[in-house]
C-alpha cells in the first residue's frame, strides 16, 4: 500500500497511469512482462530531463513494481489498468 496525501492506494492504483501509458506504447495487449519492463525503462530514459523528479520517480517505481510480479500477474495488471 502507498499512502499519498492521507489516502491509501495499491501499487496498481497508484502507478496505473504510468503502466497504462507503457502498455499503450507497446501495441501489445496484454503486454508480456519483459516488454512492459523494457518500455518503462525506455520511457524513463526518454523523459529523464523532461519531467520533474517526482513524476520520474513514479515511472521508476512502476517499473520496480512490475518487476516483482509474475507473468500471470502482469497479464491481470494489464486488464486492471485498462479498465
Amino acid at each position: 500500500m502507498i499512502n499519498y496525501q492521507g489516502e491509501d492506494f495499491t501499487e496498481t492504483e497508484f502507478y496505473g497511469r504510468e503502466i497504462l501509458e507503457a502498455i499503450q506504447l507497446t501495441n501489445k495487449f496484454p503486454t508480456p512482462k519483459k516488454v512492459l519492463i523494457e518500455m518503462l525503462e525506455e520511457m524513463i530514459h526518454e523523459q529523464f530531463n523532461l519531467i520533474d523528479k517526482e513524476e520520474l520517480n513514479n515511472y521508476i517505481h512502476a517499473k520496480k513494481y512490475v518487476q516483482t510480479l509474475t507473468e500471470d500477474e502482469v497479464k491481470n495488471l494489464c486488464f486492471e489498468v485498462k479498465d
